[in-house]
């Protein structure tokens, strides 16, 4: 009969076994570097976001009302403008702005003309 083959096991010293338990320690206690801050570029420019005008806390009557001061004031210092674009400009939600302008149309402050499919809004 055939003996079967054995592979002789390596024994490692007590030496090497406490240096690698203290090398790998060290390894874990290490403190890491911390990364630098991302360096900006002198072209990248910072835009500020834009504030919200109106909380949820104020009642819709009231919003709808300074919604419609802010669209008098923008008119009165732009002149006639698309409502596609006092929405993009204004920070009121397109629902309050639309609102706005009825109230404002309802008293006779603006007038409403339709040019090329494209409505457009100036004070009276």
């Amino acid at each position: 009969m055939k003996k079967p083959k054995t592979t002789p096991e390596k024994t490692v010293s007590k030496a090497k076994v406490e240096q690698l338990a203290v090398t790998a320690a060290a390894t874990e206690a290490a403190p890491k570097k911390a990364s630098p801050a991302p360096k900006t570029s002198k072209k990248t420019e910072t835009v500020a976001a834009k504030p919200v005008a109106a909380a949820p806390e104020v009642p819709m009557p009231e919003r709808i009302g300074l919604t419609a001061g802010s669209i008098w004031h923008y008119l009165s210092e732009n002149g006639a403008t698309s409502v596609a674009k006092l929405v993009k400009e204004l920070t009121e939600e397109e629902k309050i702005v639309q609102r706005s302008i009825g109230w404002l149309a309802q008293e006779g402050k603006i007038t409403v003309a339709v040019v090329d499919r494209v409505e457009t809004i100036a004070l009276t």
